[in-house]
């Protein structure tokens, strides 16, 4: 398989790439591995389940791999598209789930002697829980966008291209977003 270059979170060549693998597995391979760790992340933080992740990762790349011979580059990146197509299944599971909440026993792990304290663990675990509380408090259009933004690690112009807004409003409403969440997080701080 060949090497390819990440340039700035990006590969190199991205539109040929995208164009071989149409017809070419080990391109496909290529922009699968470097798409995956992002999309399952992106994915993780909102269901928080392991498995439930894992399945609409894989959804999301087998509907990527069948509808890649109909991309085509129109004023949004590879990227946003899978975004798109990794969010719609998002939306669906939530839609069929009813939003029920679901833990996975396999984030429960071993301390071991080089991890935090057990009183450090309990904090971080505190403050991750109050932060997706405070999340789910958020108009969901500013929850989805904090979650691009900072899960998903998307630049504004990605964010732009996924929501199928401007640049200029994905910024306005990342600050709007941030500042709810800190009205929100201050109202309901210990």
């Amino acid at each position: 398989m060949e090497e390819q270059t990440i340039t700035n979170q990006r590969l190199e060549n991205e539109m040929e790439l995208i164009e071989r693998a149409k017809t070419d597995d080990q391109a496909f391979e290529i922009l699968y591995n470097f798409y995956f760790p992002k999309i399952y992340g992106y994915l993780f933080k909102r269901v928080g389940n392991r498995q439930v992740t894992e399945d609409l990762t894989s959804i999301a790349f087998m509907k990527v791999f069948c509808n890649l011979g109909k991309y085509k580059h129109q004023g949004y990146t590879f990227g946003a598209w899978i975004y798109r197509i990794a969010t719609n299944n998002l939306i669906d599971y939530y839609r069929k789930s009813g939003r029920r909440q679901e833990v996975d026993i396999e984030q429960v792990g071993e301390i071991e002697s080089n991890n935090p304290s057990p009183g450090e663990v309990i904090q971080n675990a505190e403050e991750s829980m109050f932060i997706k509380f405070v999340l789910k408090k958020l108009p969901e259009r500013y929850s989805k966008v904090l979650h691009l933004k900072f899960f998903a690690e998307m630049s504004n112009q990605e964010i732009a291209q996924t929501l199928k807004i401007s640049s200029n409003n994905a910024g306005v409403l990342i600050y709007r977003a941030l500042k709810n969440f800190q009205k929100i997080y201050k109202k309901y701080e210990k």
